[in-house]
This record gives C-alpha cells, sequence and structure tokens, in this order.
C-alpha cells in the first residue's frame, strides 16, 4: 500500500460521501507525539508569567513553530531520509513529531483564552500585545525553521549515517 493510499479518503456511498481510512499505527505515532507534546507544553505552564502576559504558552508556541517548520523543510528536501527510512519512515516522522509533537506542545485554545482574559480584566493592550508579539514571533521562528531544516536536509548529514557524513567531508 502506497504512502499515498494509507492517507487517503475513500468513497463510502454512491451520494458521493468519503469515509477516512483509518489506520492503527498512525493513531499510534500520533500519540506518543502528542503525548511528548503535550508534556513539555505542561513544563512550559511552569514558567513564571509577567502579569497577564504568559511567558510559557509564548515558549510552548515559538518552540512549536520553529520544530513544525524545520521538520517540514527537512522532509521535504531530504531525499535520504526518505531513501533510508522509506515513504512510511517519513510519514511517521511527520506525523508523529509533527503532528504529534508539536501539535501537543503548541496551544491556540490556551493562548486565546489568555487573550480575552486579558481583555476581559480591562488590560486590552497587554491582551492585544500578547496576541501580536505571539503570532509575528511565530512567523519568524517558522521562517527560521524552515530555513534551518532546508539547510539541513541540503546538508545530508542529519539524514545518513556517521560513515556517511565523515564519507562526504
Amino acid at each position: 500500500m502506497s504512502s499515498a493510499d494509507r492517507g487517503g479518503i475513500r468513497k463510502g456511498n454512491d451520494m458521493g460521501h468519503r469515509i477516512p481510512q483509518i489506520h492503527p499505527d498512525i493513531l499510534a505515532v500520533v500519540f506518543v507525539g502528542g503525548t511528548i507534546g503535550t508534556t513539555l507544553r505542561y513544563t512550559f505552564t511552569l514558567i513564571p508569567a509577567a502579569g497577564d502576559f504568559h511567558t510559557g504558552t509564548l515558549a510552548a508556541n515559538l518552540l512549536a513553530c520553529l520544530l513544525y517548520a524545520g521538520l517540514t523543510a527537512f522532509l521535504a528536501g531530504s531525499t535520504r531520509f526518505t531513501a533510508r527510512f522509506g515513504a512510511q519512515g517519513r510519514e511517521y516522522a511527520s506525523r508523529g513529531l509533527g503532528m504529534g509533537l508539536c501539535g501537543g506542545l503548541s496551544t491556540m485554545s490556551t493562548l486565546a483564552l489568555e487573550c480575552f482574559t486579558a481583555i476581559r480584566s480591562g488590560d486590552t493592550g497587554v491582551g492585544v500585545l500578547y496576541l501580536v508579539v505571539t503570532f509575528t514571533l511565530g512567523i519568524l521562528c517558522a521562517v527560521i525553521g524552515a530555513w534551518a531544516g532546508g539547510r539541513l536536509a541540503a546538508s545530508g548529514v542529519a539524514s545518513g549515517s556517521v560513515s556517511d557524513a565523515r564519507k562526504e567531508a
């Protein structure tokens, strides 16, 4: 079964409704990644807030942006990773680390709650600033992550073995 078939959607009936295909191995990979990401996000809540400016949520979201963009660029540009681990390994990395870990680490719902709480308590400026800072720095982190992931993929070092890296040097 190809990786396109694994994540595909099959036709459910003559009405054109589509039924998604569910794969236990993909669910398990996302679950494990999500568990790790959520645990990491919880540890970020231990970072003290600066008033209505929630430093832990900001740090978790920015790290998730950096990692997810880096992972996506790396997997898109690395032919050696796919050659070594196959399409299924690439899908596991994307789903487990991207969707699972980074998805569990990031939190738009907490960001929204914290912004609205600040605004509702009368700190409109802080709430709006927190939102603007989060999105601005999030985009910057994603750009840096995509650049780093692309560079890493082009170098081939992270996807090859140590002996392969020595041969290239």
